[in-house]
């Protein structure tokens, strides 16, 4: 008999929405049954025109009061909403995703009394800076009893991510498990694909992102070291391809600072993961993340990263190897990393670049090892 899964998440976009479609599209469906809950208020479009796909393999279910926002009235209401959906279909494993549906949907589960029940935070909410120290503190006690009390494991993304979360004694050693996020190998077909959109010459030097424009991924700090490496040389090209609520206030850097020639602003991109092959150099500047995979697709094609020193990104980058690190506050540090690789100065070998992503972040691992824990009897 085939076991129920159900995956909660209220958000849909970038990397966790990568992750869940890679559960849905990859888990066996012989041995699992997947349901998925989703809220609509923040579904990128690589989501939309998935959508019908999706129904194919799973059985979906949008929650309109689901958001990322706290909001008492709609919590309540969502909270009802999936008790209801679990009571519906008697689910073997529910699966939440993110800090809010890791609260609400643990709760849901433990009161309809569901065996299994695991948590992926995909970078912990008391990890951002764009809380206050009382909101940090109250979500740590917030993950503290919802780890000890409702969940059987939690799947931490990254070493890194699980050291904090032990540091501000969330839960014991033994009940968090670290499972990298993998991608599979593709074939890049069409090496000048940005070059030719957007008119650049093998000369032109293309330092990219992709990612949401929120302040997670700090797309100021990108413009910035942008606008300071374009003013000495106009052969620098930036390029971001994602959308997001920071990208009007980005919209307006650009057209103040006169940059429109030579920073690019590509949106959402269904081909984002090929198009990172034209990069000459992969730069983030995420504030913190749990574990990102826009640069983990810049290593499966070939291409170094440089990236702030945070949780997660610290554990993609090997120094030397396949790229560099640069702390968050030092932006001058991260240029003069570029101008040195642009100059010549530090020189990746391709190879062995493809080769750090093969060993440690394959799609296939990261799915058998958490089919592992879906499969494995509760004590």
């Amino acid at each position: 008999m085939k076991k129920k899964v159900l995956l909660i998440s209220e958000s849909m976009g970038g990397g966790l929405r990568k992750h869940i479609v890679q559960l849905i599209n990859n888990l066996n469906r012989e041995k699992y049954e997947i349901y998925f809950i989703h809220g609509t208020k923040t579904m990128d479009s690589v989501f939309v025109e998935e959508y019908d796909s999706l129904k194919m393999k799973a059985t979906i279910i949008p929650c309109e009061t689901f958001t990322r926002s706290i909001d008492l009235k709609n919590d309540l209401k969502t909270l009802n909403f999936i008790s209801k959906i679990i009571e519906e279909i008697n689910p073997d494993i529910v699966h939440c995703h993110s800090s809010k549906a890791g609260a609400i949907g643990r709760i849901a589960a433990r009161m309809k009394r569901v065996e299994k029940i695991f948590y992926t935070p995909h970078a912990y909410s008391f990890l951002s800076p764009e809380f206050s120290e009382k909101k940090r503190i109250m979500f740590i006690a917030i993950e503290r009893f919802l780890s000890r009390h409702l969940t059987n494991m939690t799947f931490c993304v990254s070493k890194s991510e699980k050291e904090e979360a032990i540091k501000v004694g969330v839960d014991t050693e033994s009940k968090i498990k670290v499972i990298y996020n993998g991608l599979p190998s593709i074939s890049f077909s069409n090496r000048n694909r940005i070059r030719d959109e957007l008119n650049l010459s093998s000369e032109n030097f293309i330092i990219g992102n992709n990612a949401r424009m929120t302040d997670q991924k700090n797309p100021e700090l990108f413009f910035n070291i942008a606008k300071g490496l374009i003013e000495q040389n106009t052969n620098y090209h930036f390029v971001w391809a994602g959308s997001g609520p920071l990208l009007t206030k980005v919209k307006s850097f650009v057209e103040k600072n006169d940059l429109e020639n030579n920073i690019h602003l590509l949106g959402d991109r269904q081909d984002s993961e090929i198009i990172v092959r034209d990069f000459d150099v992969f730069l983030i500047t995420s504030n913190y993340e749990g574990f990102p995979y826009a640069p983990i697709e810049a290593l499966r094609a070939g291409v170094p990263v440089v990236g702030t020193n945070v949780t997660g990104i610290c554990e993609v980058i090997n120094e030397k190897l396949n790229g560099y690190l640069f702390e968050k506050k030092k932006p001058q540090k991260a240029m003069e990393i570029l101008e040195r690789i642009y100059n010549g100065n530090i020189l990746f070998d391709k190879d062995k670049i493809i080769s750090s992503y093969k060993i440690n972040y394959s799609q296939n691992e990261m799915i058998k090892k958490i089919d592992d824990y879906y499969s494995k009897q509760i004590d």
